[in-house]
């Protein structure tokens, strides 16, 4: 049998002898015996896998750093429910060889090109021209448009892969042109450039190199904040962008979380700036529940309820018939 290549195969009792990359490192004391263990964390474009190296550690740390990649042969274990893998010093190496570092970033599920142009005939289908040169300032600029199609949109919470902010845009688009369909009174074209623009700012939070952090830019000002001064900014190279319309469209980006605690130092303050919010929020609260619901079940969880979510503060049901 050939061993697994990817996270989501491995099963507890496994033996693997593949290749991943380090995406944490640390050195860790033991409880009730002196000395330190390594603890590791391994991952693919599939998911993640915790790693420990009882005995010499030290010499294993000295070996390879976060970003790199390691050979690691070991054995697949349980631990309070989660998957870890066990290795040795004679088990692991660091991989000099040519990866392509696509195959150990999880990434989107969905074709990047087709929803890209989705984006770009929802913005051909605007009437208002100045909308429409402003969405297009940023959807025919390569440099932002690379950033745009690889960021994620989250570190954590919701779409947290490759391509995570391009997916949750292009679905906040087509939330938005629903909501336009039940609602035709509303301005189509602020509606939807804003779908577009929203978290436009996010493509400067993130890094994602070997792992997905923050930046210190995101850090310290936030994507509301970020991307507000890059549409702002778009629109001032724009001659003859009515005020009105600038002051509307910004206010939907800044008001698009609602709340202070998470960013918006506004509230929605017209119908357009609400669709949004919740189209915004619809999107992000479905994925990080769709997102959780299949790690516990990579778990192997027997029964129809989850362990506590911390991310959702509550339990949540995995399907299937509860017991009387």
């Amino acid at each position: 049998m050939n061993d697994p290549k990817k996270v989501k195969d491995l099963k507890v009792g496994l033996t693997v002898d593949t290749t991943f990359l380090v995406l944490e490192k640390e050195l860790r004391g033991f409880a009730k015996k002196e000395g330190n263990y390594l603890q590791l964390k391994l991952g693919d474009n599939t998911g993640s896998i915790e790693a420990k190296c009882w005995d010499k550690a030290e010499a294993v740390a000295a070996l390879f750093e976060p970003g790199d990649f390691v050979h690691v042969k070991g054995v697949v274990e349980s631990f309070r429910g989660s998957l870890q893998l066990i290795f040795r010093l004679e088990g692991v190496k660091r991989s000099t060889g040519t990866h392509d570092i696509a195959e150990y970033l999880p990434g989107t599920a969905k074709n990047i090109d087709s929803m890209f142009d989705d984006l770009i005939k929802t913005t051909l289908s605007m009437k208002n021209e100045y909308l429409k040169q402003l969405v297009f300032s940023f959807l025919h600029d390569p440099e932002f448009v690379k950033k745009f199609k690889n960021a994620p949109a989250a570190k954590i919470h919701h779409h947290n892969y490759i391509g995570g902010l391009l997916e949750h845009t292009q679905s906040v688009v087509v939330l938005c042109r629903t909501i336009f369909r039940q609602y035709p009174e509303l301005d189509r074209d602020l509606l939807l450039a804003g779908a577009i623009l929203h978290d436009v700012g996010k493509t400067a939070v993130y890094e994602y190199a070997f792992r997905i952090d923050v930046t210190d830019e995101g850090g310290l000002m936030d994507h509301i904040v970020l991307g507000y001064r890059m549409v702002d900014d778009k629109i001032n190279g724009i001659e003859g962008f009515p005020r009105a319309l600038k002051l509307r469209l910004l206010h939907l980006i800044l008001s698009h979380h609602n709340l202070g605690e998470w960013g918006s130092p506004v509230k929605p303050l017209f119908a357009e700036a609400q669709a949004l919010c919740y189209a915004d929020l619809l999107d992000a609260q479905l994925k990080k529940f769709m997102q959780l619901q299949k790690q516990e079940e990579a778990k192997g969880k027997e029964g129809v309820w989850s362990d506590y979510s911390r991310r959702l503060d509550r339990f949540f049901y995995m399907g299937g018939s509860p017991k009387d």
